[in-house]
């Protein structure tokens, strides 16, 4: 009897024994993996510059930036001069905006960074633990008419599916408001985003405590693909070319109901054949701010299936979910609600052109709502209004 005890005694302790060690691997492996990307995103800096609104940002070499350790980039030929090759056409069609345009230099030297560098603001290991979270929840995507990802929300207008249509790029202007409160692990953003299977990449405003540990309004960008899920520069992907354009800039000033109205211009568009990456501009004057090479992408390659504009929210579960857009419920009325004007794609003989064949969903339109005004005249174009007070509690 005192054998099978001590047998058994023996069993039971060196199974402890194997659990603790194959979770001390694991914890070891993680603590590993999490010291690399932090090295990775942390390059040494040329020199570090101050915003106005007291943000440092290391000018790190144009060849150093955190896009280059993707693995389908080891061996690229890009280059700090780098343009598109072409532009779509038709570009008026984003001309003569009835709002504000927004072009406050945030930089105190006034300039940015040297050239041949770009800024990147300085990655803390909590920085990194935090991107990565933000990260995981504004990946939780869906698919419209059907079950969302728990706590996630939208009202926005889609291309429709199964027409057979495809795209070459996607725009919009979209009124910059911070629908406050946005609290821990919520966040509230405005869009477009273009996809073609599971590779996404989308870029607009948000407010993201947890990304950004504060509650302004900021720039942002999303990369989804097979090896790379990231908002903004958290991994490798997008190549950044402009040495005064931060992808995770304040945007500063923002609308106000009844007083002035902010704008920002997006246009995500993929570069001729010759070139074949996607491109983002900004601004009236199609700044050129980087581009995601498409040797990342394994759907995105070449052409988009799938374009999307409007709004999105997430709160964790049996938390109220936060405002939306302007922060208020949709009545349809310039000055009081946020919307996206200029909805437009880009064809695939590169022409801008308005969104047609659209539908719009909103999946808890008690909550938050799109309202879609069809063409509204050559000041706004192809308009939408969304937003929501915000407030439920559920999935």
């Amino acid at each position: 009897m005192a054998t099978r005890v001590t047998i058994l005694f023996l069993f039971v302790w060196c199974f402890f024994e194997l659990h603790i060690g194959i979770e001390a691997q694991k914890l070891s492996k993680d603590d590993l993996d999490l010291e690399q990307e932090f090295k990775l995103l942390n390059k040494p800096a040329v020199t570090t510059i101050e915003t106005i609104y007291r943000e440092k940002y290391d000018c790190v070499d144009f060849y150093k930036q955190p896009a280059f350790d993707h693995p389908a980039l080891k061996n690229h030929n890009f280059h700090h001069h780098m343009r598109p090759t072409s532009y779509p056409k038709n570009w008026r069609t984003f001309e003569n905006s009835s709002t504000i345009s927004r072009s406050k230099n945030m930089w105190i030297n006034g300039k940015g960074c040297p050239a041949n560098t770009v800024p990147i603001k300085k990655t803390t290991k909590e920085d990194l633990i935090n991107a990565k979270l933000a990260s995981e929840i504004y990946g939780k995507q869906y698919e419209p008419l059907t079950q969302q990802e728990h706590g996630t929300h939208y009202a926005v207008l889609h291309t429709n599916y199964g027409t057979g249509k495809v795209f070459i790029g996607g725009g919009m202007d979209t009124t910059v408001y911070n629908p406050l409160p946005v609290t821990g692990a919520q966040y509230s953003s405005s869009q477009v985003k273009v996809a073609n299977g599971p590779d996404s990449i989308e870029v607009g405003w948000t407010v993201n405590p947890t990304l950004y540990k504060d509650d302004r309004v900021r720039l942002f960008i999303y990369t989804n693909t097979a090896a790379a899920r990231c908002l903004n520069l958290h991994c490798g992907g997008f190549v950044l070319t402009r040495p005064d354009i931060p992808i995770d800039q304040i945007l500063n000033p923002v609308s106000e109901s009844g007083g002035d109205i902010y704008a920002i211009r997006l246009l995500i568009y993929r570069d001729s054949p010759n070139g074949g990456h996607w491109w983002l501009l900004i601004g009236q004057e199609r700044t050129k701010v980087g581009f995601w090479p498409n040797h990342i992408f394994t759907r995105l390659t070449k052409v988009a299936t799938y374009v999307e504009w409007g709004g999105k929210t997430y709160s964790p579960p049996d938390v109220p979910s936060p405002p939306m857009g302007a922060g208020r419920g949709v009545h349809a009325q310039r000055g009081r609600d946020a919307y996206c004007s200029r909805v437009a794609t880009v064809n695939e003989s590169y022409w801008i052109v308005k969104a047609t064949e659209t539908s719009t969903y909103a999946d808890i339109p008690d909550f938050y709502q799109v309202v879609d005004e069809g063409f509204y005249g050559h000041s706004f174009g192809h308009l939408i209004f969304y937003g929501g007070y915000g407030m439920y509690t559920g999935i």
